[in-house]
């Protein structure tokens, strides 16, 4: 059975009802579930942890979106149904569960915050910011573009952002989803970041998501087609490129073209299985390995420029 709908008995007589959509989905997948549950319930979709995270053995979150009450819930539904039904061709989903809450129930919603290695968070909103505000932390809108932080490669990422970002860091973020990245590197030290996305909704989240982080100031965000050009008006020193291999196959010259000699790029968005391929391109460009990190089916690389155009 694909579609349940429990009606709730708390409802308030004369508060507004919210129907409330959940699916249960690998975290490694709940990207592309939190995009198209967006589309249909904009600005309130959220993901929430199973369980106890410190505990949990598999990596399995809800998704879930709030919309009011209204009259197209039936047309709401379908939509969400055929997205779904995509979705299981590709990886494995729960049925969609629908349930009836009001306003009060809805001011109640948790939704967890996403630890990445103990001292970085990344939160839904402001809402619980206080508790976190000694962390480095990052506003994110889960239904804003990809990105929330969930994904192995956001989070391979992270780690060598962490690594590699210093005080002086010029950074330069490639597709940039939802802007995330981008907002690490500089909560983290960068003095400036130029965000960069094919699609306008992308730019948008980002630009949103790093007035909410505070970091707009040193942060811009514009929408650039990396397979035609890269127009950026310094020398980025790190790279963040969180892509996929057609991206890389096809758009590694005009990467190396903004590059200088001793920058550093961090690659990701690889599938395990393009490893080799997208690997002894970069040495044939003349881009160095400096390390490999690995996630489940994905890969992430640490790379760097030997030498000057």
């Amino acid at each position: 059975m694909a579609f349940k709908l429990f009606k709730r008995n708390q409802l308030i007589k004369g508060k507004k009802s919210w129907i409330k959509f959940s699916v249960s989905v690998s975290e490694e997948f709940a990207e592309p579930v939190v995009q198209m549950l967006s589309r249909f319930v904009k600005g309130n979709v959220f993901i929430e942890n199973v369980g106890d995270p410190e505990t949990k053995q598999d990596d399995v979150v809800w998704v879930v979106g709030f919309k009011q009450k209204n009259s197209d819930l039936l047309e709401t539904k379908n939509n969400i149904e055929a997205g779904l039904k995509l979705f299981r061709g590709v990886f494995e989903l729960s049925d969609l569960y629908i349930s009836e809450i009001n306003s009060d129930m809805w001011e109640k919603q948790h939704f967890d915050p996403i630890f990445i290695e103990d001292d970085i968070v990344i939160l839904p909103n402001k809402k619980n910011l206080k508790k976190y505000s000694k962390k480095c932390w990052i506003i994110v809108e889960p239904s804003m573009a990809f990105g929330t932080g969930h994904h192995p490669t956001t989070k391979m990422c992270i780690t060598y952002i962490k690594q590699n970002v210093g005080d002086n860091s010029l950074v330069l973020d490639l597709g940039c989803g939802s802007g995330i990245l981008g907002i690490v590197a500089i909560k983290l030290g960068a003095i400036k970041c130029l965000s960069l996305d094919i699609e306008d909704d992308s730019v948008k989240a980002s630009i949103k998501n790093s007035i909410d982080s505070e970091v707009s100031a040193k942060l811009k965000v514009e929408q650039q087609d990396l397979l035609k050009f890269i127009n950026v008006d310094y020398k980025p020193n790190l790279i963040i490129a969180n892509l996929n291999s057609f991206l890389f196959r096809e758009g590694t010259d005009n990467i190396l073209n903004v590059m200088s000699k001793g920058s550093l790029m961090i690659a990701s968005g690889i599938l395990s299985e393009s490893l080799k391929e997208i690997e002894n391109m970069f040495i044939r460009k003349k881009l160095e390995v400096l390390d490999v990190s690995k996630s489940g089916d994905w890969v992430a690389l640490l790379t760097r420029k030997v030498f000057n155009a």
